[in-house]
């Protein structure tokens, strides 16, 4: 099924289920859980040898939120991770937020263009899905951020973390996670398709699911040990490969 019959498809049902889910995402927003984000140093160095940079930008993944602290974190795990598999030293600095969307993440990553990047890890969507932006507002910004990072960190290999399955999150109730998950989907093979064009840019697809593996009480967020996994994936395409240390 090609992008543009899925997101007619996507579209179609959006509004025909979108009475419903208003009033169930209204509902979520006002019980759900809100867990607080990662306390502790938002900088650090993890193994020995040669330097490697890593700097993650995004939303709440990167924030940490429901972990205790920001070592349990999906980005200090990626960089523990790649530390052990390049036997180097990573300098990991992480610049999450709690709901940030894509809107937000292009308004500040001039904040960060003075921190050295080998690596960008980015998390961002969930918050795009849940505040029902176009599919066709995502592609844009999306394309403006790429650009952006490209012009702001030149030689850095970029790692987009994909969209998490939201039609698997145990929180939202039916139809609302079906019809999330679905733009989820589709705001994922977005995401890919985008970067698939860009030199040494990644997509890497998430695979941690609530069904299978830990999530925090909210019913949102995956645990410091799915974190763990997820970080381990992320490492995988950077092993024999020529990323310079």
């Amino acid at each position: 099924m090609t992008i543009a019959v899925k997101y007619f498809y996507a579209h179609t049902v959006f509004w025909l289920l979108l009475p419903v889910s208003a009033v169930q995402g209204l509902w979520l927003r006002k019980n759900a859980i809100r867990l607080p984000e990662a306390s502790g140093n938002k900088a650090g160095v993890c193994g020995r040898g040669k330097s490697l940079h890593l700097l993650a930008l995004g939303d709440s993944i990167i924030a940490g939120v429901g972990i205790t602290t920001v070592a349990g974190s999906m980005p200090v795990q990626f960089a523990k991770s790649l530390a052990r598999a390049k036997q180097c030293s990573v300098h990991w600095r992480v610049n999450g937020r709690n709901g940030a969307d894509v809107a937000h993440l292009l308004a500040h990553v001039n904040d960060f263009s003075d921190q050295k990047a080998d690596i960008l890890l980015i998390s961002i969507g969930v918050n795009d899905v849940t505040g029902l932006s176009s599919i066709k507002h995502w592609r844009h910004q999306l394309t403006e951020l790429v650009g952006t990072l490209r012009q702001k960190w030149p030689n850095a290999r970029v790692i987009f973390a994909g969209l998490p399955p939201m039609s698997r999150f145990p929180l939202p109730p039916q139809p609302l996670r079906f019809t999330l998950g679905l733009r989820a989907a589709i705001f994922d093979s977005n995401l890919a398709d985008i970067v698939a064009k860009q030199d040494n840019m990644y997509h890497v697809p998430t695979l941690i699911d609530p069904t299978q593996h830990d999530f925090c009480e909210d019913g949102f967020h995956p645990s410091a040990a799915s974190c763990s996994i997820w970080a381990e994936e992320l490492v995988k395409i950077q092993k024999d490969d020529n990323l310079a240390v």
